[in-house]
């Protein structure tokens, strides 16, 4: 697994032997930096369901000011700490089930939180409305969820909005942010 782009670019990420975490596809991450290459430099970023922490480590490379990373197993917690000092990162890994992080985090602390939960799981649904009970966005924020192209998301939870998707073989982002008047008359895009 490689990062690719920014500072750190072709530099390789080791995830822990024999552990079975399913990294996002270096076709779906170089599409969601793309996407969001305006967003990234200077961001806060959140990566829930960390994994192997490759898409955490490549925002920094990328530019990212910060960057936390959720992820519950200890030995891929660990691994992403030692990739982050390899690498001469500063991040903090939190290591504990999502659904318990997301009420603690500080509210309107994140202009791009991405998730990857498991696929076939409700755990997508139960982020959208985390992020969205606990106003975890600043007010121009991204949340980009990985899902199963097959899976069905909402296209609102209280105060989030689906706004764009895009669709990578059987893999889906789908991509929400704020409700408010001013972003209703918008066009849907990102930047």
């Amino acid at each position: 697994m490689r990062i690719t782009g920014g500072s750190a670019r072709g530099r390789v990420i080791n995830g822990p032997a024999g552990l079975t975490a399913r990294p996002t596809a270096s076709k779906i991450r170089q599409a969601f930096f793309n996407i969001l290459c305006n967003k990234t430099p200077h961001s806060c970023f959140l990566d829930l369901f960390a994994g192997t922490g490759l898409i955490g480590l490549e925002a920094l490379s990328r530019g990212a000011a910060s960057l936390i990373a959720v992820e519950e197993s200890s030995k891929l917690a660990h691994a992403i700490e030692a990739d982050l000092r390899r690498l001469g990162f500063l991040g903090k890994v939190i290591c504990a089930d999502v659904r318990k992080v997301l009420p603690v985090l500080e509210p309107g602390s994140f202009d791009i939180i991405y998730a990857d939960p498991p696929y076939a799981s409700q755990l997508a649904c139960t982020v959208i409305a985390g992020v969205s009970r606990h106003e975890l966005l600043k007010p121009d924020g991204i949340l980009a969820i990985e899902h199963s192209r097959a899976d069905s998301l909402p296209d609102v939870d209280l105060a989030l909005s689906l706004f764009d998707r895009r669709e990578y073989g059987q893999t889906a982002v789908s991509f929400y942010r704020q409700v408010s008047t001013r972003q209703s008359s918008r066009t849907s895009s990102i930047n």
